[in-house]
């Protein structure tokens, strides 16, 4: 079978997810992509950047080795049990969809060929996604499993995990986008306080969240010392500092990524 990567469902992460993967063309070259999609033009932009449009599930397992499926949840088991009858050994199926098992896919699947669950997050859209992988399906063969880790690193970074730590996953990084979203907004709206423009506060705050993830990625200096370094005695930044530290921001977001955990339990439930 041609090595050929596609998906099923290209709503915002499945869409997203053959986006990156199509403006890398030069990693994938011979393999080739493919996509299906109720919406016919959620396909238009990616037929633009070289993916091949298929008019069925199974018409993209009847090509393709690698079968991402990121349609909800709700729909994977359907989805799946329709490409049942297409898929063999030689094949790879990997879900992006949240909460649905390693056990519950192969069920899906019938045991036909070996699964792979991946829990991805919002920035994949631009190529800076942090991707959760389980690869414990004993049918994943090496090969197999260098050809998953190479498609996702091509969008970011690649986190191999047990799948008993996809729910603890899911509720910091699957979900972390909002929270830092939503101290992004916070920052916005203070710059609006302080007369900035609306635009101006959120460039001026989107240029410092990039600014300052790339030097926690970058330097080993624990991230106290790195806030402390930014904080003169007696100076301005130490009182915002202070207020921050009154307000328990440290503990408001470790609650948060627990009570993301906790409801995802329960979900699991």
């Amino acid at each position: 079978m041609e090595k050929r990567i596609g998906c099923i469902g290209c709503g915002n992460m499945g869409g997203a997810i053959m986006a990156g993967l199509a403006r890398r063309g030069a990693l994938w070259e011979g393999w080739g992509l493919a996509a299906a999609t109720r919406t016919a033009a959620r396909l238009e932009p990616l037929i633009e950047l070289g993916v091949r449009p298929c008019q069925s599930g199974a018409e993209v397992a009847k090509s393709c080795r690698y079968i991402v499926i990121a349609v909800k949840p709700y729909q994977t088991d359907a989805v799946l049990r329709e490409l049942a009858p297409y898929l063999t050994p030689d094949h790879v199926v990997v879900s992006v969809a949240a909460g649905v098992s390693m056990a519950a896919l192969r069920e899906s699947c019938g045991g036909a060929c070996a699964v792979v669950r991946c829990m991805p997050n919002t920035p994949a859209k631009v190529g800076k996604g942090v991707f959760g992988l389980c690869l414990e399906d004993p049918a994943l063969t090496p090969e197999a499993r260098d050809d998953v880790q190479a498609m996702f690193a091509a969008l970011g970074v690649c986190v191999e995990l047990p799948e008993s730590r996809f729910t603890a996953f899911s509720a910091l990084i699957g979900a972390g986008p909002a929270y830092v979203f939503a101290m992004m907004q916070g920052l916005v709206q203070a710059g609006a306080t302080l007369g900035f423009t609306w635009a101006q506060s959120r460039e001026m705050v989107a240029a410092l969240f990039e600014g300052s993830a790339l030097m926690a990625a970058r330097e080993n200096t624990p991230l106290p010392q790195l806030r402390d370094e930014v904080c003169s005695p007696g100076g301005l930044t130490i009182a915002g500092v202070n207020a921050l530290d009154r307000a328990g921001l440290n503990g408001l977001l470790v609650d948060a990524v627990l009570a993301a955990d906790a409801r995802g339990r329960e979900m699991e439930r």
